[in-house]
């Protein structure tokens, strides 16, 4: 027999009677439960819920909803369908959202994916690119400092970034300028800029993007300084660029270097003896007879150029003529010299002369000294022409204590011959600094298209930088160059790096 709520109640209540506290939770689960029951039959009225059989309630649920729930005309409402009842069963179903939720989502996060996965695609292309692109900067730079034209500069560059990941085919493009035309370094003539760009084809992201990804890069190489020289020889292809031969004793804090790319860039004979941090050649390092060099560091041969440190000085302005006549110190005289235009020569042959601190232009006129004692500080000597006449240097003795300014334009330069002057063998085109008690010359002499001739017994020490187009020891010469704290700028070897 079917058993009422209010029933099983009452019953619960009168066995649990000695437990007070249980009885109370009992009676408020029991009450609940038949609440929720009652519920549901007057929602859908088919069941018993509580004892899963037919019931009298039934009835009784089914008349009390129709006398709650009328339509017009006073007729009792009819109890929902099945199907709306299992709608709105589902409505208030909470079991599998996670699931939904999910299925729901799961095209966004493949999306994100998907540009992620693409964007690292992007990325690892910009890198190649950037590597096609610095070895084409690498590789341009490089044929700058060999002094090739902008021709081979650019094929030698496209070349490096062909070998290194630029393909045409994939709509790569670059373009190499020397000089870099954006940037920091614009229009420096040591530089060189690669730019190269690739365009992308969409994949993924095709969904949201039209047409492909440019990805462009730049690359730029600059030409820099390595070891130091204190003698150097620029001429491109002479034999003995630099030479040091007869009894010589050369030795140096600092590097010799020359630019030739002859097989005797550098050579050594006779007895000389040569030591050196290092040395240097376009060409190669010739050594004979009982010639002796020693170096700090291996020799390297067909290297790079040096760098010409003074390539870029600009010539003083040349006026009008202050000495029209050869200036003249013999034995006897105590003479100060002042700064000016020279268009005569300067000649001392004994006795004692100062050179006050300034600039010398010697124009068409040579500066001649065989004897005598000569000092000055602070001093600049620049070799220009007149006409035809270029100046020269012609030291044959004296004692001889010149120092260049260590401020100014022409800082750290002592001797400087117009690039202008004429090129040759003959003693024309010579400049000679040539025997002497005593001879400190503490600055560059600096002969772009001239020859050095240091030779016949001269005992040199300070700071002497040689640089021209050949340069030459023979006799005995005892050159003691030291050049720390003097502030006198020394050539380099040419490095090149990335800059950006």
């Amino acid at each position: 027999p079917k058993v009422s709520c209010a029933c099983k109640t009452k019953c619960l209540q009168e066995k649990q009677s000695k437990n007070s506290f249980t009885n109370l939770v009992v009676t408020r689960i029991t009450s609940r439960l038949c609440v929720q029951n009652l519920n549901r039959k007057k929602l859908c009225g088919t069941r018993n819920y509580l004892t899963g059989g037919a019931s009298a309630d039934y009835t009784q649920g089914l008349t009390q909803m129709k006398n709650q729930r009328h339509i017009p005309g006073g007729q009792a409402a009819e109890r929902p369908s099945g199907f709306l009842c299992r709608l709105r069963k589902f409505h208030n179903e909470t079991n599998g959202a996670i699931a939904i939720m999910t299925a729901l989502s799961l095209p966004v996060v493949v999306g994100f994916i998907g540009m992620g996965v693409e964007a690292g695609l992007w990325f690892h292309a910009k890198r190649d690119l950037q590597t096609a692109a610095d070895s084409a900067a690498v590789a341009a730079a490089y044929e700058v400092a060999r002094g090739y034209p902008n021709a081979i500069v650019t094929q030698t560059g496209g070349s490096a970034a062909a070998d290194n990941g630029y393909d045409g085919s994939k709509n790569d493009t670059i373009t190499i300028n020397s000089p870099p035309t954006t940037g920091d370094f614009s229009g420096n003539n040591e530089a060189v800029q690669a730019i190269m760009t690739r365009n992308l084809t969409l994949l993924f992201t095709d969904l949201f993007m039209d047409g492909g990804v440019n990805i462009s890069v730049v690359a730029v190489a600059i030409l820099d300084g390595g070891d130091d020289f204190c003698i150097l020889g620029l001429h491109p292809s002479a034999s003995g660029g630099v030479s040091i031969g007869g009894t010589a004793d050369v030795a140096l804090d600092c590097g010799i270097a020359s630019n030739s790319t002859a097989d005797d860039a550098f050579e050594v004979f006779g007895s000389a003896d040569v030591a050196a941090s290092n040395a240097s050649t376009v060409g190669g390092i010739a050594v004979s007879g009982s010639g002796n060099l020693v170096t700090d560091e291996p020799n390297k041969e067909n290297s790079l150029p040096a760098r010409d440190p003074y390539a870029s000085l600009a010539e003083p302005a040349v006026g009008g003529c202050d000495h029209n006549s050869n200036t003249r110190v013999q034995n006897g005289d105590n003479t100060i010299l002042f700064p000016g235009v020279y268009c005569g020569d300067i000649r001392i042959t004994g006795g004692t002369a100062t050179f006050s601190p300034g600039d010398y232009i010697l124009k068409g006129a040579d500066l001649k000294i065989t004897g005598g004692t000569v000092t000055g500080t602070d001093t600049f000597f620049f070799f220009t022409n007149d006409g035809a006449d270029f100046g020269q240097t012609d030291i044959t003795g004296g004692d001889i204590d010149l120092t260049a300014p260590d401020s100014g334009d022409y800082a750290g330069m002592l001797f400087f011959q117009d690039p202008d002057a004429p090129t040759g063998s003959g003693s024309s085109t010579t400049n000679k600094i040539n025997g002497g008690t005593s001879l400190n010359l503490t600055g560059a002499l600096y002969f772009p298209s001239q020859k050095i001739d240091f030779s016949g017994g001269a005992n040199a020490g300070g700071c002497t930088v040689l640089v021209g187009s050949v340069v030459e020891f023979s006799g005995n010469s005892d050159l003691q160059i030291e050049c720390d704290s003097t502030g006198v700028e020394l050539p380099k070897t040419t490095m090149v790096r990335l800059a950006g």
